[in-house]
C-alpha cells in the first residue's frame, strides 16, 4: 500500500552455541574437538584441530539444534536434531574422515522430533523422541531404522507431552530411558524380547530406587572415542569458543555466524528500541535517531531465553525462562551482568531481582498496569498445570502471582482501569491440560483478583497477543487459529471478530508450535500487527482490516512503534526491519 521496509541487520549472532564433542580423524591424524551453532534458520557444526585450535571442519546442519553422539569403536559423529526448521526435526547425519558428512534421513514417524541418544556397544544408534515417547534405533551396518515404540507406561493421555531421554545400554542389553512428564520415572527397553518393564515412577515406593536396587542396569564408563587418548571439554560461546585439553585450556578460532531470531521488542525511555532474541539471554538495542544497532550482551543469570521487555519509568525490565526470573536494566548505567554473582548483586546491570516464585517457569508477556506496577503473564514449571499472573512492583521489588492451576497466561495489556489476560490451555510441557478452550480475563489491580472471564472465541487454545485503543476503548485480541477479536469492557463481550488471511509465526518455545500474530496500538489509535509475511491494521473507526504492506523477509515476530509517529520495528527471523507505513516522498 505504499509503506516501506529497511533492514536494520542482525542484532545477535551466536548467541545459541554449544558442543563438546571429542573424534580423532586418523587421516589427518588429529583429535577433533566439535562444537554447535544454533539458530531458527539452520545451524552449523564445526571442528578445531585440538592441538591448534584452528577450524578444519564445517558443515551446514538441517535444523534449528541438535546434539551428537560419537561411537567410540570406530569415532564416527552421529548428528540428529532437535528440531527442524518449519517442521519436527528428526533427521540423521553422521561424520567420518573417509567420508565426510553422511545423511541417514528419519524413522518412518510423524508428528515426533528427537532428543537424546545413546550408543550400545554393538554400534547400534538409540534415540528418544518428543512429545509421543518413542524409542528408535538406527543401525549403521544396514543403514536402517527401527521404531520400537511408545515407552511411556500407561495411561496415555490425549495432548501430554512426553519426552523418552535413553541414557545408556546396560550389560543386560536392555536399553535404559528416562521417561519425563507428569508422573515421571525410568523404564528399561529389552530388544530381545521387544518389552519394556518399569524401573521406576516418581512417587511410586513400591518400584524402589531409580536402578531398580538390583544393579543390574548400573551405566557403564565412558569410553573415548578410538584414537582419542586425551580427556577435552569445551564450553562454547558467542565470545569465545573455549575447550580444555588434560585440564590446559585453549581457544577455538571461530567466528560466528548464524543470527537468532528476534521474541522481545519494546520503546525504552529515551525512545531507543529494545529487545531480545531466543534462546540466548541477550538484549539489544537500536537508536533511531543515531541508526545503530548494538548486541547489549548476555545477562548474568540462568540459561534459555529473555521472553520479552518492556518499560516502566526509566529502566527496561524482563523475564526469562528457565526458573520465571525478572530483571531490570538501567540505560543510564554501564552494561555489567556481573555473571559470577548471577547478576543478583546490587551494582549488576542488568539487576536480577530472582524468581517470581510459585512455580512460575515461562514469563512471556509484560504490561504496565493503571497502579503502576508490572503484570506479567506465566507458565508453571515443567510438569505442574496452569500457570499465572505475576505482578512486580517496581518501588519494592514484591513479587505476587495469582495462580491459575489449569491454564497459562499467554498474552496481557491494560488501559487506565484494568489489566487484561489472555490464556493457553497449554500448561507445564508434560503436564496433564484439563481444559480445551482459551479465556480472555479482566483483572482489577485494586481488588487484586479477576473481576471477570469468558471464551473469546470457540476453539482457540491459545490467546496468543492483547493491545488495546484508546479510541474505542475495545480490548484487541488474537488467537492461534487466525482470529481478531474486539472486546468492550464495559458491555463486557466480544463485539467484532475478523478472520484474518493467515495466521502468525511459530517460533518454537513460545509457546507450543503454533503461531502468534502481534499486536500494537499506534499513536493514531488503530491497532497494528503482524501475520507471519503481513504488516497491518484493524481501522477502529471504520472496524475493519487494512493489510498493508508484505515484508521482505517472512516469519514477522513482533510489533512496536518507535519514537516518530507511523514508524514501526519488527522481527523477522533474526532481523531488526524498521517499517514506514506510508513512504516518504523525496524531491529534487
Amino acid at each position: 500500500m505504499g509503506g516501506v521496509f529497511f533492514d536494520l541487520g542482525r542484532p545477535v549472532i551466536g548467541g545459541w552455541m554449544g558442543g563438546s564433542w571429542t573424534t580423532h580423524d586418523d587421516v589427518r591424524g588429529v583429535d577433533i574437538v566439535w562444537g554447535g551453532e544454533f539458530g531458527q534458520e539452520g545451524s552449523i557444526l564445526f571442528g578445531a584441530d585440538v592441538d591448534t585450535g584452528e577450524i578444519i571442519e564445517r558443515h551446514w546442519i538441517p535444523g534449528r539444534e541438535f546434539t551428537c553422539d560419537v561411537d567410540p569403536r570406530n569415532g564416527t559423529l552421529f548428528v540428529h536434531t532437535y528440531h527442524g526448521l518449519y517442521e519436527y526435526g528428526h533427521v540423521l547425519q553422521s561424520w567420518t574422515p573417509t567420508d565426510g558428512m553422511r545423511h541417514h534421513g528419519f524413522p518412518s514417524m510423524s508428528h515426533q522430533r528427537f532428543y537424546h541418544g545413546c550408543i550400545g556397544p554393538d554400534g547400534v544408534l538409540w534415540i528418544g523422541t518428543h512429545p509421543g515417547s518413542n524409542l528408535v534405533s538406527f543401525n549403521v551396518e544396514t543403514d536402517t531404522w527401527t521404531d520400537h515404540g511408545v515407552q511411556a507406561p500407561e495411561p496415555h493421555l490425549a495432548n501430554q507431552q512426553i519426552w523418552c531421554n535413553p541414557q545408556y545400554v546396560a550389560a543386560t542389553g536392555e536399553v535404559v530411558c528416562n521417561i519425563q512428564r507428569d508422573p515421571g520415572g525410568r523404564v528399561a527397553y529389552d530388544p530381545a524380547t521387544d518389552k519394556t518393564r518399569v524401573l521406576y515412577t516418581a512417587g511410586d515406593q513400591e518400584l524402589g530406587t531409580p536402578a531398580h536396587a538390583s544393579g543390574e542396569n548400573d551405566p557403564p564408563r565412558a569410553e573415548l572415542a578410538v584414537g582419542v587418548t586425551r580427556q577435552v571439554t569445551g564450553t562454547f560461546r558467542q565470545e569465545a569458543c573455549v575447550y580444555t585439553v588434560d585440564g590446559e585450556e585453549r581457544t577455538i578460532d571461530y567466528k560466528p555466524t548464524v543470527a537468532t531470531d528476534i521474541c522481545g521488542l519494546h520503546r525504552g525511555p529515551n525512545g531507543d528500541i529494545y529487545g531480545a532474541t531466543i534462546i540466548s539471554m541477550h538484549i539489544f538495542r537500536y537508536d533511531p535517531a543515531e541508526q545503530y544497532l548494538q548486541d547489549l550482551g548476555k545477562v548474568g543469570w540462568g540459561g534459555g531465553e529473555i521472553y520479552d521487555v518492556i518499560t516502566c519509568g526509566e529502566k527496561v525490565y524482563m523475564g526469562s525462562y528457565g526458573g520465571g526470573y525478572f530483571a531490570a536494566y538501567d540505560p543510564t548505567k554501564s552494561w555489567n551482568p556481573m555473571p559470577e554473582h548471577s547478576g543478583e548483586h546490587e551494582d549488576a546491570n542488568p539487576r536480577n531481582f530472582g524468581q517470581l516464585g510459585d512455580q512460575m517457569n515461562r514469563p512471556f508477556e509484560y504490561t504496565v498496569g493503571p497502579d503502576g506496577r508490572i503484570y506479567i503473564g506465566c507458565r508453571a514449571n515443567y510438569h505442574v498445570s496452569g500457570g499465572g499472573l505475576a505482578v512486580f512492583d517496581p518501588k519494592t521489588q514484591e513479587r505476587i502471582v495469582h495462580r491459575d492451576e489449569d491454564q497459562s497466561v499467554q498474552s496481557v495489556a491494560s488501559d487506565d482501569n484494568w489489566v487484561y489476560g489472555g490464556t493457553s490451555i497449554r500448561g507445564g510441557r508434560g503436564c496433564i491440560e484439563t481444559t480445551t478452550e482459551a479465556k480472555l480475563f479482566v483483572f482489577s489491580p485494586s481488588e487484586n483478583r479477576r473481576v471477570f472471564e469468558c471464551i473469546p472465541h470457540w476453539g482457540a487454545i491459545t490467546i496468543g497477543n492483547l493491545a488495546c485503543s484508546p479510541i474505542t476503548g475495545y480490548v484487541y485480541g488474537s488467537t492461534d487459529n487466525g482470529v481478531i477479536f474486539a472486546f468492550c469492557p464495559k458491555r463486557r463481550r466480544v463485539v467484532w471478530r475478523w478472520e484474518m488471511n493467515s495466521t502468525g509465526t511459530p517460533l518454537m518455545g513460545i509457546p507450543e508450535a503454533h503461531g502468534i500474530i502481534h499486536l500494537t496500538c499506534g499513536r493514531d489509535g488503530d491497532i497494528y500487527g503482524t501475520t507471519q509475511q503481513e504488516v497491518f491494521k484493524i481501522d477502529v473507526t471504520t472496524d475493519t482490516v487494512v493489510y498493508l504492506d508484505k515484508a521482505p523477509i517472512p516469519d514477522l515476530y513482533q510489533i512496536i512503534e518507535g519514537p516518530e509517529d507511523g514508524v514501526f520495528y519488527l522481527g523477522a527471523r533474526g532481523h531488526l526491519l524498521e517499517y514506514h507505513v506510508r513512504e516518504t516522498p523525496h524531491f529534487r
